[in-house]
């Protein structure tokens, strides 16, 4: 992988293939990924040093683009420069204002970020960090999952994972007042007492504004971050779809026209019914975890994006390897 790479063979190869534009996908970006990992884990987390050398290889080896000029390109056809990227950033982490914000003004990087809004300006963790925290703090040797009478084990680092995962999968339906009851019936039965993380990991409206001023996009990242494709309701996809963008727009004083599909757990996560719900919203484009470039005549309502490995190696070999895809 590392010669391929380093041979510049994928580059030469993706000259072959139609224009494209290739869009990551980042979180959490902190100095020290393991300090908080209890709330936010490492496996959506980069460390600064990384981050930062991913984005000097974006600027250096890639061109660096605009959400709005991959929209412009997919729908339009409108040119974009060979090797083209585009940053998102999920969830609305603190750590994407002071930390990354820094690096991307100093390369001149202009990023998506997608906030759940609920989140918004507390001093609480979302869903997902509140079972992670949960699983990993418990002294408790087993936990029946509701629902599913289901007994998993906790007495080693993998089983609590596995355990971890299968809540995550019962919260992704869920919004609103049925997801936070789960999520404190899961901390009762784990015998962990609900409690704030020790700093603030949510961006506050101010910090969300501070990076419109800086020329970056924000959009929606629903109200409660479920997994869309599976909520029970028509009422309750509304809610987090809709009421999300007009929340959002209340509070930054702009339409919202970006959207991001929440991935938690469960697969799809996207449907039809969520597909209109988008365009009906009044979203512009919308991103999601398929994995692949977005090139001409793609619906900017499904755009695809890819992963950031940590390791250069692996980092470029994806990055290049997403031009070739169909």
């Amino acid at each position: 992988m590392k010669a391929l790479v380093g041979s510049g063979g994928l580059r030469w190869a993706a000259a072959f293939r139609p224009p494209a534009g290739v869009i990551l996908t980042y979180h959490s970006v902190r100095d020290r990924v393991e300090d908080g990992s209890d709330w936010v884990g490492p496996g959506i987390t980069h460390a600064t040093s990384i981050f930062t050398r991913q984005m000097e290889l974006v600027a250096r080896q890639f061109r660096p683009v605009t959400l709005d000029q991959i929209t412009a390109f997919v729908r339009e056809g409108t040119p974009l420069p060979a090797r083209a990227v585009a940053v998102t950033f999920d969830d609305g982490f603190l750590d994407n204002v002071q930390t990354a914000l820094p690096i991307l003004q100093r390369l001149g990087i202009a990023a998506a970020f997608y906030l759940m809004v609920s989140q918004i300006g507390q001093a609480d963790a979302p869903w997902y960090c509140r079972v992670r925290h949960a699983f990993l703090r418990t002294s408790r040797k087993s936990w029946t999952s509701p629902g599913q009478e289901l007994a998993w084990d906790l007495t080693s680092e993998p089983a609590r994972h596995a355990a971890m995962e299968v809540a995550f999968g019962l919260c992704a339906p869920l919004a609103g007042d049925q997801q936070r009851q789960t999520v404190r019936a899961i901390e009762d039965q784990l015998g962990v007492e609900p409690m704030l993380p020790p700093h603030r990991v949510m961006m506050n409206w101010e910090e969300a504004q501070s990076l419109r001023r800086a020329g970056h996009i924000v959009g929606s990242h629903t109200l409660t971050h479920p997994n869309v494709a599976h909520v029970g309701s028509d009422a309750e996809l509304r809610t987090e779809i809709v009421d999300s963008k007009r929340a959002m727009e209340e509070r930054m004083g702009e339409p919202v026209t970006h959207f991001s599909y929440p991935h938690p757990a469960l697969h799809p996560q996207w449907t039809e019914k969520t597909l209109s719900a988008t365009r009906d919203a009044g979203y512009t484009t919308a991103v999601t975890t398929t994995k692949g470039p977005n090139r001409v005549g793609q619906n900017p309502l499904l755009l695809k994006r890819i992963n950031c490995p940590r390791p250069e190696h692996e980092f470029l070999w994806n990055l290049n390897r997403a031009f070739l895809k169909p």
